[in-house]
């Protein structure tokens, strides 16, 4: 075999093993001419090393180094698609949570455990938008006693209220909510406070109460419950009377034997500042001879002697009154007000002014007469309503004295519409002659407000983007109405109600000042912020629609009174410890 041929035999043949260049040279290196140095190396200076063949790795070098780097770019790439993709599905899950269980939710039995993630409406649909956060608020819910029981105790500092189990079934049965009662516990708060350090308390001012009642209703009521049954009193109290018995029946089988005091005027009766610094002294010292008998007229400045009784146009800034802008404040319809702390249910309440304890009222039940209902539903599409403001209404708001009406709202709104013909459409359809005393001149009033007595349907408030709700003698009673109405909601109001915590400012409508100095301003926004607008007008239909509704209203009221019933067992067992 020549030469040539050995070596072509060798490029033709498998590399050797790392380590083998011993063989190698043993079979190969006297045909390859290669000298050796001592202890066996190669001569690397030799010119004819460069015949030498280089094993595979060493000849293929870049390729392999350039696929190890293709290899980690691979991975690097895949690593990055992955942490995007899951980026991805975390958004997604922020906003369409799922109605089942998610791993940082409590199990059935977990107690308070903390509540589902509220989700967030990024979706172009208003609708579904305000759909979603109505199911956030109901998927919150406790849905044991357990977990109700551990939840109220938390926010209370004290447990349930006796037949707080019936409660909790009654509230599940009728698809109500069932931690969300902060008003509630709130207007309840100081009489628990007093009951600590003076439990016979709340039936002492009771007895003052209904013996004054013996004698003079003062347009109120007490009605008992005994075994389960309701017992309504003989002689009846204010408008109202008829339709409560309607209500309480919903739920008087499941609650203790107790009697309550019910509020039939509109206002708030108890002018009692929990805020001030010596209210516990004061709560305890009974200082009128005859309760609920301050009856001033007119009231503006009665009220600016009492304590907490100058409500701020805005809760933060300089501070402004608003009390003259109020109707309310200025001449109070019907006063028969008390400065001493009783319990006493009412409709609505300016706080810190009033110590009442709110309820809902039948305006806001869709069953009652009261209520602001309409003949059809909504059938006019939001893109093809009018950009005016619209309001109709009565003269209601306070009792006339001379010209004092020029400073009530909807005297004012009258005035301001006429100025701003071509974004505001409201007038005063009608003259409240109980309001109009001696010094009231009423054909003056009706001459000059064009006040022609002809109303207009409900139903024409379908016609327009924007309603205006406008308190009337004291809360309004079309504003649930209002709000499912398929209009956005502007509210000028000075009273909390019931529903505070549900129905919340620039979520689901959107305040004014009574004096009406902001109205052009927030309805130029809606006007040239049309999406959004409509948006807190779908919130509101929605809260509208599916919270306040007759059943949700009475669960507030049953939890209402088993919270008195609690208080006044407390306070019949100081004063009686043999019952």
């Amino acid at each position: 075999m020549t030469t040539q041929q050995n070596i072509l035999l060798q490029l033709l043949s498998p590399a050797p093993a790392r380590g083998s260049y011993e063989a190698l040279s043993d079979v190969g290196d006297e045909d390859y001419n290669i000298p050796l140095l001592e202890g066996g190396e190669h001569c690397q200076d030799s010119p004819s090393h460069s015949t030498r063949p280089q094993p595979w790795p060493w000849r293929h070098r870049w390729l392999i180094l350039f696929l190890i780097t293709l290899l980690l770019f691979l991975v690097v790439l895949v690593l990055l698609i992955i942490a995007v993709v899951a980026e991805h599905r975390l958004q997604e899950a922020a906003r369409h949570p799922s109605s089942g269980t998610s791993p940082n939710s409590p199990s059935v039995d977990s107690g308070i455990g903390a509540p589902p993630a509220s989700p967030l409406p990024h979706t172009d649909d208003p609708v579904e938008a305000a759909r979603r956060i109505v199911d956030a608020l109901y998927a919150r819910q406790s849905t044991t006693l357990e977990q109700a029981t551990s939840r109220y105790t938390l926010k209370t500092g004290r447990s349930p209220p006796q037949n707080y189990d019936q409660w909790f079934q009654f509230a599940q049965d009728k698809s109500c909510l069932i931690d969300d009662y902060d008003r509630l516990h709130k207007d309840f708060k100081p009489f628990y406070q007093l009951a600590q350090t003076d439990p016979g308390f709340f039936q002492r001012r009771l007895d003052v109460a209904f013996h004054m009642m013996e004698y003079n209703m003062k347009g109120m009521a007490n009605i008992t419950i005994k075994n389960g049954k309701l017992i309504m009193p003989v002689q009846q109290s204010g408008a109202y009377y008829p339709t409560w018995a309607v209500t309480f029946d919903q739920f008087a089988a499941h609650l203790p034997d107790m009697t309550f005091l019910i509020n039939s005027h509109d206002q708030a009766r108890v002018v009692f500042n929990f805020r001030d610094p010596d209210a516990r002294l004061k709560a305890l010292n009974l200082v009128e001879e005859e309760p609920f008998s301050q009856s001033p007229h007119p009231t503006s400045n009665w009220f600016r002697e009492q304590s907490g009784c100058n409500t701020p146009r805005v809760p933060d800034g300089f501070f402004t009154s608003t009390n003259d802008d109020s109707a309310f404040f200025i001449s109070t319809p019907k006063t028969e007000f008390t400065t001493d702390l009783y319990p006493v249910l009412s409709m609505s309440k300016v706080s810190p002014c009033f110590a009442d304890i709110l309820f809902p009222i039948e305006y806001f039940y869709e069953r009652a007469w009261w209520s602001g209902k309409f003949a059809w539903p909504n059938n006019i599409e939001w893109k093809d309503k009018s950009s005016k403001l619209y309001w109709r209404g009565t003269s209601t708001g306070g009792f006339i004295f001379g010209t004092n009406y020029r400073e009530f709202p909807r005297f004012k709104l009258a005035e301001f519409a006429y100025r701003h013909s071509d974004l505001i459409d409201a007038r005063i359809t009608g003259f409240s002659d109980e309001l109009c005393g001696s010094e009231c001149d009423k054909a003056a009033i009706i001459e000059e407000y064009n006040i022609t007595g002809s109303g207009d349907p409900r139903e024409d408030e379908y016609k327009f983007k924007y309603l205006l709700d406008v308190d009337g003698n004291a809360f309004s009673g079309r504003f649930h109405g209002l709000l499912r109405s398929g209009s956005l909601v502007f509210k000028a109001t000075l009273f909390e109600e019931y529903f505070n915590d549900w129905v919340r400012p620039y979520e689901h409508y959107i305040p004014v000042l009574p004096d009406w100095s902001d109205l052009l301003e927030k309805l130029e926004w809606a006007k040239t912020h049309d999406d959004e607008a409509r948006l807190i007008q779908e919130r509101g239909m929605e809260v509208g629609r599916r919270v306040l509704t007759d059943n949700q209203n009475d669960c507030y009221f049953f939890l209402v009174l088993l919270e008195w019933a609690r208080l006044q067992e407390i306070s019949r067992n100081a004063t009686d410890p043999h019952r």
